[in-house]
């Protein structure tokens, strides 16, 4: 924490100097205290809600703080909510969680992209590498923590992350981003769009950015370089209540280098469509598919191909003093998994899995501001059969303040991971293995929260949660010589935490947020587990995490920092760390922009995350960027 004097006096000394500008004001009201508490949010429960009046504990990255801390990329942007856990952990790689569990395939995060499910079946999580979105079209990331599953299903456990592009309505024109750096070059990036007529809009654009690669902690070249591009487009009718429709998609490709010089090739692609109706009337209905590819390859490790096929349908109505949202959904997963190599295997190689769901939610008014929340997913899945992940729910709400709490059950479902992984030892002998009868990880959550708008300059959101975790995943030694390890449910936890979160607006030229985070997470096994690992391999977690972010305007000239603290991890330990990234924008004229960006700039080189024998360190870094809109 030595760092955060140097962070208020660097910022302090360097306000007065600014001159102001009417233009510059106009970008930080963007940024509003007010505006953000007022923001129309979709993830808690399927329908739009003002953020202030939502019954969870829910941040929003906007727009706007990407655009004013330089973020190049998606995992950067996760950094900037308040209470991500985001660890770079091997290149192009991280672990990203909320309220715990940790770990190099963190499996308790839902992901989305415009209502795609970024989602393995392998492993349960995301591949950060290749969730390449061009950042200029996000129009806010919505970040809930706590369990999502009566909602949006399995594996919702400990939150739900929603990215959302901007409409290409909004994106007319065309747009141009070119960077360079010290450790980067790019992204390079363009975008164009306009009319399609009097019916519609539509966008197309095209990426591409070469990261270096990084140093091992013993010195060593990690040489895990990332070259990936991408591109897509999206076109979409004219807004509606009669209707509304779009379709968008998107292709890459992308190398990433090895340690030993061989390099994994990555590559996919996705196309969406979706039509609504009813848009701003008391009965809105939503049907939506998708179908997405994905391709992985290391070379005498891992080959696997993936093909996902979704079909989803919601309805909601709101009627006297009920909003209902209900809807169902099938998912098919065509996955074929070869474990190329003298190391792991899956058994069977090839697997088609089907899922199933129903959910229904009603959110009755009581009057005097007082809501309550019903409701429940059902979802089917081939290895444990039907799951229940029920929710209720209580907020009320006041002028300028809300109070809620929340009682919840979600699920993280079995992966190939959990029944179909063997591992042998060169002798050939099986030293590691899935079982069919691995049950669903499950969480009870209990959560409560309060926010204020005390005015139009600050705004207070405190909440706290006690977990707990039964099934969790475990690694039973044998009972016997020349038996194989067995993968189980017979591991537990407690967790419990706080989580406060502050806006305020200091100057009409300087905004700051400021996040503090306190977890604190208890495992215990099963009476009769031979488990010895203790859950340091489904968890590492820091206790303490502090994050500031500053936006100051000044004439033509921002001047932006985000510092971020984060304790200590347990096991395998990782020291506690501090570091600051910042970005000095100058708009040149209008519709042109330069930045100069630097990142980790507080030591040369930290570890964030231990995964493996070969930790890698992360580099301090410098870039500048050019953008223009015309």
């Amino acid at each position: 924490m030595r760092s955060l004097p140097l962070f208020v006096a660097f910022t302090v000394l360097a306000a007065p100097g600014f001159a102001q500008s009417s233009a510059q004001l106009e970008d930080l009201k963007r940024l509003s205290i007010e505006e953000l508490a007022d923001t129309d949010v979709t993830s808690v429960s399927r329908r739009s809600e003002r953020l202030v009046d939502t019954a969870a504990a829910v941040s929003v990255i906007t727009d706007e703080d990407l655009r004013r801390l330089g973020v190049m990329t998606v995992p950067q942007a996760l950094r900037l909510a308040g209470h991500l856990h985001v660890s770079n952990v091997t290149g192009p790689q991280y672990a990203i969680s909320a309220r715990g569990f940790a770990i190099s395939t963190a499996n308790k995060l839902l992901v989305l992209i415009d209502g795609r499910t970024v989602y393995s079946p392998v492993f349960a999580g995301t591949f950060w590498e290749v969730q390449d979105v061009l950042i200029a079209d996000i129009d806010r990331i919505e970040i809930t923590r706590g369990p999502g599953g009566a909602v949006w299903g399995a594996n919702a456990v400990n939150g739900v992350i929603n990215i959302i592009t901007k409409r290409a309505a909004d994106t007319r024109g065309t747009f141009v981003n070119a960077a360079a750096g010290t450790s980067m070059l790019g992204p390079w990036a363009i975008r164009h769009g306009g009319r399609l007529g009097g019916a519609g809009s539509y966008r197309a654009y095209a990426k591409v950015r070469f990261e270096d690669s990084h140093q091992l902690e013993s010195g060593v070249d990690a040489r895990d370089d990332f070259d990936f591009g991408q591109a897509g487009f999206r076109i979409e009718s004219s807004q509606t209540a009669a209707g509304f429709a779009l379709l968008q998609g998107d292709i890459y490709t992308g190398t990433t280098g090895l340690i030993d010089r061989r390099e994994a090739n990555l590559a996919g692609g996705n196309l969406l469509a979706r039509w609504s109706r009813g848009a701003g009337t008391p009965a809105q209905t939503t049907v939506q598919a998708y179908y997405d590819h994905t391709y992985r390859r290391i070379p005498s490790q891992y080959r696997g191909t993936l093909d996902t096929f979704d079909l989803d349908a919601q309805h909601t109505r709101t009627f006297r003093r009920h909003t209902l949202v209900m809807g169902g959904g099938y998912r098919q997963y065509r996955g074929d998994d070869l474990g190329d190599g003298p190391g792991f295997f899956f058994e069977p190689r090839e697997r088609v899995s089907h899922r199933l769901s129903l959910f229904g939610q009603d959110e009755i008014g009581l009057g005097r501001g007082f809501f309550v929340t019903l409701g429940s997913k059902f979802e089917r899945n081939e290895f444990t059969g039907f799951e229940v992940q029920p929710t209720v729910r209580a907020r009320w709400s006041g002028p300028r303040r809300s109070m809620w709490a929340a009682v919840s059950r979600a699920v993280r479902g079995p992966t190939r991971f959990d029944t179909d992984l063997r591992f042998r030892v060169p002798t050939g002998a099986l030293l590691l293995t899935g079982t069919e009868a691995f049950e669903s990880e499950n969480v009870l959550a209990y959560e409560a929260g309060y926010r204020k708008l005390y005015s139009d300059r600050l705004s207070v959101d405190v909440a706290a949660y006690v977990n707990r975790y039964d099934d969790l995943r475990s690694q039973e030694l044998p009972t016997r010589a020349g038996e194989p390890i067995v993968i189980a449910n017979q591991l537990n936890a407690l967790s419990r935490g706080v989580e406060l979160t502050t806006a305020a607006q200091l100057a009409p030229w300087w905004q700051t947020h400021v996040s503090y985070g306190y977890h604190w997470k208890e495992m215990t096994r099963d009476a009769g587990s031979r488990d010895a690992t203790g859950g340091a391999s489904e968890a590492n977690d820091p206790t303490h995490q502090f994050k500031v972010r500053s936006y100051i305007n000044g004439g033509p000239f921002e001047f932006d920092l985000f510092l971020r603290a984060v304790s200590s991890l347990p096991q395998p330990v990782v020291e506690a760390y501090q570091e600051l990234d910042g970005r000095l924008g100058w708009r040149v004229r209008p519709g042109w922009d330069l930045s100069v960006i630097g990142n980790n700039l507080l030591a040369p080189r930290h570890l964030e995350f231990r995964a493996g024998t070969a930790a890698e360190l992360y580099e301090r870094s410098v870039s500048v960027r050019s953008t223009w809109r015309f």
